[in-house]
């Protein structure tokens, strides 16, 4: 039986453990490299036994279902062996058999969880005397296949113990949902909400059904649900199941019912002011046909947004600037950057020479949505599935998108859908939960499968726009994350995007890292890794040649290596493993996007050093530093590399001339107040500058005057770095933001991009993430693309 059981200290909540296993790497370059990896093939071809038992303390030697003492003489009655055995209402199983009477019952474990809370009587009917009856319960550390040991003493120092093999399942299903509602009804969606559920064994998470289609999932831990796209003045029914660990589903869903809104007449206009609209923003149109129209003032939301001239956004109908503006120009005026998916009101007063109000015009329109790059049903039917896969004894578990691309080891056979077993997983399961400083070597079914998803060079799985693109068949790249619930553990296999959702849904996870390696190599302490928890270990070959501690720079690595195939993922004490992926990616992203686009683009030495300091100096920040001293980055967390065009394609080159600009200032130098905009975080709608009285416009206040927008040419706006939708905006950093003056349809493409980013590259409300301008893509026209770290990979997650 596999080893699953994790330990009091790891229990709760369930615990996620990141794991990406490396290939057996040695150097065959010299005499020991070559004797190492005679050592590895040895080691790769010993048989290993067909059945594999994983047990406790007294138990794990044996080899026979029974060693029993004559004089103790301890039986098993339930459960029998090969019997298939439900546990009740608490989750528990009940365990029972006779016992001489002067023999003492020492425990019943399966695998790590152990009763020794016994009850004793007399022996059942038509057994001898000497006998007494015994019983206990037990919950089994996962349904499916269990072993139990049950041992027994006698003095002087006899002793018995007996194996059973069975089956346990769960035929209970969960509680009702309760307290299901329905609130936030709009013309075209609503939201219901419901209470936990309960469950004899656990809770895998809810299903939700809306008007009788297919069901979706939810965890455990999220019982809320959206619903979009409807129509106004209809109804709808929600139904609501929950489903635990072992497929069943509560007996009675949960029902509401509701009905949308009418729809919503949009507010009065007075004038015709119609919308251009976008994912960060929108363009505002209307005619200047009034000769004595001077001015402008708009009002975003009722807020104060800006006040200029009649002139300043005048277009002809070839949307050219028209100066002086005439009666069959149109006033074509940006507005941005928006929040998308939502609602804005705007409303236009316009100015007579006298600075008397003429009249007033109003409108709205919604910002567009982009779609998420792993839609959150999906998310959840991994997770959901997972953890079901963990608790009903499955070795692995195979998300939909994956299964093209994941060979089952022989003899491997399926619990459900998408999930199951091995014939051996015990080595691997043997250093589950890691401690100290280990090499991990095995030599079973799983790290087998492990091994062969495994990138070529045994790093980490660098996921560019190829992944995004092979999704679903076998090219896509898997990666693994051990998913653990309650104490049952089993490998989630899917494609990198997935494996990051999932990991995100998590509760509070824990991440470790394995690698599989060579006897001959080395270990390194995880406490040595950047941003990995204390459990743990990374181990991975390091370089030959003595290396310093100045960050990157101090690596013989450049943007020629094949981050397909680079095997000392392991750095400097693995201080830089993270910082490492971020550039691998960085290289392998702009590379393959230039050959796509046929961009006149290329990594020359000088570049190369640029973007390796960059990335110390931005992990130096992350980390807590000031730029001067070098730490490795922690994982988790997003890349944004702007570009001269946004990942629609929208043309921005001012706009990322200026974000370079604004970081490099003189384009070669970084001033070091300015190195900390290298990690802002994220501020919805600019609610953090709002906070302290700025708005969008901040720049024309007196207080920032003079500045390079003040005058603005005519049809042009004033762009600003760090981003408004930060918490670096105006001068919350500390400095005032730059700002430069970059034509006005770069405004609502810059706003689209950077929404673009903290929706696919799912950056939440006060979530930091990295911003690394990179000079000389910005000059080829690169566009803009965006990333996740993670602590086994990198997964693009803003793709151009």
């Amino acid at each position: 039986m596999r080893h699953r059981y994790l330990g009091g200290a790891l229990l709760g909540t369930a615990l996620v453990f990141s794991l990406v296993i490396y290939g057996v790497w040695v150097s065959p370059e010299t005499a020991e490299g070559v004797e190492a990896a005679a050592e590895v093939r040895a080691a790769a071809e010993v048989e290993e036994p067909q059945e594999q038992r994983q047990l406790n303390g007294a138990c794990t030697d044996m080899t026979v279902p029974e060693e029993n003492h004559g004089s103790i003489r301890l039986r098993v009655d339930h459960p029998a062996s090969e019997e298939e055995v439900a546990v009740d209402e608490r989750g528990e199983i009940a365990i029972n058999g006779i016992l001489h009477k002067h023999a003492t019952m020492v425990g019943v474990s399966d695998e790590e969880v152990t009763a020794s809370d016994f009850t004793f009587g007399p022996p059942p009917e038509g057994e001898a005397a000497w006998s007494q009856s015994w019983s206990t319960t037990l919950r089994p550390p996962h349904l499916g296949e269990n072993t139990i040991c049950a041992r027994a003493e006698r003095d002087p120092k006899r002793s018995a113990r007996v194996l059973r093999d069975f089956t346990v399942v769960d035929l209970i299903p969960p509680s009702d949902v309760p307290g299901l509602a329905v609130g936030d009804v709009s013309s075209t969606g609503a939201t219901v909400t419901w209470g936990a559920a309960s469950d004899n064994y656990g809770l895998a998470g809810y299903e939700v059904t809306v008007d009788g289609g297919s069901p979706e999932r939810s965890t455990v831990d999220t019982r809320s649900y959206t619903i979009t796209g409807l129509e106004p003045s209809t109804s709808h029914t929600v139904s609501v199941v929950a489903i635990d660990l072992a497929g069943n589903i509560s007996t009675t869903p949960a029902t509401v019912s509701f009905t949308t809104e009418a729809s919503s007449p949009p507010p009065p206009s007075d004038g015709d002011l119609t919308f251009e609209v976008e994912e960060g923003g929108a363009n505002a149109f209307w005619d200047a046909d009034d000769p004595a129209d001077a001015s402008y003032r708009v009002f975003l939301n009722e807020r104060s947004y800006e006040s200029f001239d009649r002139d300043q956004f005048c277009e002809d109908e070839n949307g050219d600037p028209a100066i002086p503006c005439t009666t069959q120009d149109v006033i074509g005026y940006p507005i941005a950057p928006l929040e998308e998916g939502t609602l804005y009101v705007v409303r236009v007063e316009v100015l007579g020479e006298d600075g008397a109000l003429e009249r007033t015009m109003r409108g709205s329109f919604t910002t567009t949505t982009s779609e998420e790059v792993v839609p959150p049903k999906m998310r959840a039917l991994i997770a959901t599935e997972g953890s079901r896969c963990a608790a009903m004894g499955g070795a692995f578990y195979v998300a939909p998108d994956a299964r093209a691309g994941v060979s089952l080891p022989t003899g491997s056979s399926e619990v459900f859908a998408g999930c199951h077993t091995v014939q051996d997983s015990s080595c691997l399961d043997a250093f589950i939960p890691l401690s100290g400083d280990q090499i991990v070597e095995c030599v079973d079914d799983l790290t087998g499968v492990l091994r062969a998803l495994a990138p070529p060079g045994g790093g980490p799985v660098i996921s560019s726009l190829d992944d995004a693109e092979n999704v679903g068949t076998s090219s896509v790249q898997v990666e693994s994350v051990s998913w653990c619930h309650d104490g049952a553990c089993a490998l989630v296999l899917a494609p990198v995007a997935q494996v990051a959702a999932v990991v995100d849904v998590a509760p509070r996870p824990v991440l470790v890292r394995t690698v599989v390696v060579a006897a001959s190599a080395i270990g390194v302490s995880a406490a040595a890794v950047g941003g990995a928890a204390a459990l743990g270990v990374l181990l991975a070959l390091l370089f030959e040649e003595e290396l310093g501690t100045a960050g990157l720079l101090e690596y013989p690595i450049d943007a020629s290596t094949d981050f397909e195939a680079f095997d000392n993922w392991g750095l400097s004490n693995g201080e830089f493993y993270n910082s490492l992926q971020m550039y691998g990616e960085v290289i392998k992203t702009t590379n393959q996007i230039a050959r796509r686009d046929n961009l006149s683009f290329g990594w020359a030495s000088a570049n190369d050093v640029a973007l390796k300091r960059m990335i110390d100096i931005a992990c130096s920040v992350q980390q807590g530093g000031n730029g001067a001293t070098f730490d490795g980055c922690k994982s988790e967390f997003a890349v944004y590399v702007p570009g001269a065009k946004n990942y629609t394609g929208a043309s921005m080159p001012k706009t990322g001339e200026h974000i370079v600009n604004a970081m490099f200032n003189t384009g070669s130098t970084w001033p070091v107040e300015r190195y900390q905009w290298h990690y802002p975080a994220r501020s919805i709608g600019g609610s953090k500058a709002k906070a302290e009285g700025y708005n969008h416009k901040w720049f024309n206040l007196v207080k920032f005057r003079p500045n390079p927008c003040d005058p603005k040419p005519f049809g042009d706006v004033c762009d600003e770095f760090p981003f408004w939708a930060t918490d670096q905006a105006v001068d919350l950093s500390g400095i005032t933001a730059s700002r430069q003056i970059v034509p006005k349809g770069e405004e609502t493409s810059q706003g689209t991009d950077i929404n673009g980013f903290f929706k696919k590259c799912a950056v939440g409300n006060d979530e930091k993430f990295i911003v690394l301008p990179i000079e000389h893509w910005v000059t080829a026209g690169g566009p803009s693309f965006g990333f996740r770290v993670t602590n086994n990979g990198t997964s693009s997650c803003l793709i151009p």
